[in-house]
């Protein structure tokens, strides 16, 4: 059986609730897939396929998903891997919002490389940040949930393809 590693490093839980939700979706295709910490992984060995995703805090991923891409070099060049960013910008992009996203994808990708990026708007909840949330005059009670999880979903289902993996009962790939 095919099988899937969804390493994520989240700093306020929204991407491990995007992961686990894309690896439903996955594992009603038929597929194998685990789901953890980016920074709790210690081989990537056993899997088909690897799916790296991670917050954008202030402009940049966050430091386990490139300490993750770094640590595990070698065994993800021999493997297909896919990422996702989560952050509120994906909300009301702008002209220059993947340009922005890519780059703070560079430290990632000078590990490895990606063949497929999926961005999705997160959750913010300003009692986490509460000098924005003093700024911007938000009420600290209420969160922001942007994410879309039929486009979460939607994204998920495309991995095998994008993957180059056959979901179970499909011999094609």
């Amino acid at each position: 059986m095919t099988r899937i590693l969804i390493a994520y490093a989240t700093k306020h839980n929204t991407t491990r609730e995007i992961a686990e939700a894309m690896a439903d979706t996955l594992r009603s295709q038929g597929l194998d897939v685990d789901v953890a910490a980016a920074s709790s992984v210690t081989d990537v060995a056993g899997y088909d396929a690897v799916v790296l995703g991670t917050s954008l805090y202030m402009g940049s991923v966050l430091k386990d998903a490139v300490k993750f891409a770094g640590r595990h070099e070698a065994a993800l060049r021999g493997r297909p891997v896919a990422g996702f960013l989560v952050g509120m910008g994906f909300a009301e992009p702008k002209e220059d919002t993947m340009e922005l996203a890519e780059k703070a994808l560079e430290p990632v990708r000078a590990h490895v490389d990606l063949v497929g990026l999926g961005t999705f708007a997160g959750r913010m909840n300003p009692s986490f940040m509460p000098v924005i949330g003093f700024f911007r005059r938000y009420d600290e009670t209420k969160t922001e949930d942007a994410r879309d999880w039929d486009a979460i979903r939607a994204w998920a289902a495309s991995l095998p393809e994008k993957l180059g993996l056959a979901a179970a009962g499909d011999d094609s790939a």
